[in-house]
């Protein structure tokens, strides 16, 4: 009996977030219990099988060894510790306006702890800044991020006129970025661990394997055929890599069902709306920082979607759930995967350390420029 409790206590630990929620949806559904066969309606599915697939072809990646080699070829040319931060976060910052943020850390994670394995050098907190970086680069497209493409479709701009309108918000996100990683990385010299890993042998068949199916699942995303391709790759991977599906965190899908969930029985409160309608939602200022503030207690894609409901203010929406992304863990679902992948218990607080100053400076530095 003492074993089962010990072992309940370090699950409850380790998959903190994800109790909390599930112990919100049980006092959420007690309240009003008829509300249950709605359940799966409330799901953004398309959400669940993107980053299903998206799971599964990183894994596939991570077993050919792949990002183990690559962090063999980046150690031989970059040599200081903050000249691998600027290339590596600033590059998270350039994939994220094009191939989402999820997309972008499903790259970069992995590939960064595979350094870290390589390195006396502490660089975890560059997880954290890969994190606050693509919510950062995502922000420019409407491609970005969820978020920026629910709006875009609102808003009713064509897509290069969307990013000009998004342009001034991103600028001043990168440009405080990059004083951040100035201030937290030192010009240290990298020392490995080692200097092994330079005969590391790929498995070409499920590299090659993986990278198809990568660029049509991207593909199949865009054009509302993640099911179809989803169905192939996992029937893929569980005939001939059955070791890749048992390595995937199916409790980071719960957790997402379980927001989800969450998030639209809170919007749907009577007296949560009655508190908004309090608020001066016709001033762009107020629309900013509510939305900004809003996203740090039920993420930024479900705040925009509240928040449209009550305004057209669509830039002041746009600045503010793209800035309020960063802050605390919840405020993106980016930062939760990159949390997860990494090791939550390794890495929030870390994450907070620079996320929340962040957050601050963008959010007082937009607001007295933009507003």
């Amino acid at each position: 009996m003492e074993k089962r409790i010990t072992e309940l206590v370090k699950f409850v630990r380790r998959e903190f977030i994800l109790v909390a929620f599930v112990v919100l949806l049980v006092v959420l559904t007690c309240l009003n219990p008829n509300i249950v066969p709605q359940f799966p309606e409330f799901v953004d599915w398309r959400t669940i099988f993107a980053l299903t697939g998206l799971m599964v072809i990183t894994q596939g990646f991570n077993e050919s060894r792949f990002f183990q080699f690559l962090a063999c070829r980046i150690l031989r040319r970059v040599r200081k510790e903050n000249h691998l931060a600027f290339s590596l976060i600033l590059l998270s910052v350039g994939l994220s306006t094009f191939l989402t943020n999820d997309i972008t850390l499903f790259i970069m994670v992995p590939l960064s702890l595979r350094l870290q394995d390589r390195l006396k050098n502490d660089i975890t907190r560059l997880i954290a800044f890969e994190a606050i970086a693509v919510n950062v680069g995502s922000a420019l497209t409407p491609i970005g991020n969820p978020q920026n493409l629910f709006l875009w479709h609102q808003w009713g701009l064509s897509f290069w006129a969307f990013i000009v309108r998004m342009a001034p918000i991103t600028l001043i996100m990168v440009v405080v970025l990059t004083v951040f990683i100035a201030l937290s990385f030192s010009g240290s010299r990298l020392q490995l661990q080692d200097e092994g890993g330079r005969g590391t042998k790929i498995d070409r068949r499920l590299l090659i394997t993986s990278s198809i199916f990568m660029v049509l699942f991207v593909i199949s995303m865009n054009s509302g055929l993640e099911a179809v391709v989803l169905i192939a790759l996992l029937s893929w991977y569980a005939i001939f890599h059955r070791d890749i599906m048992c390595k995937i965190d199916w409790l980071l899908l719960m957790l997402f069902i379980v927001m989800f969930i969450d998030f639209h029985i809170l919007a749907g409160i009577s007296w949560v709306s009655e508190a908004v309608n309090r608020i001066d939602m016709g001033n762009a200022r107020s629309v900013f920082l509510f939305s900004a503030g809003l996203s740090q207690f039920i993420s930024n894609v479900p705040a925009a979607i509240f928040t449209s409901k009550f305004t057209t203010s669509w830039r002041a929406i746009s600045y503010g759930v793209n800035v309020g992304g960063n802050g605390l863990i919840i405020g993106s679902m980016a930062n939760i995967i990159a949390i997860r992948i990494a090791g939550e218990g390794k890495l929030m607080r870390t994450f907070h350390k620079y996320s929340i100053p962040y957050l601050l400076v963008t959010l007082a530095i937009s607001y007295l420029l933009l507003f």
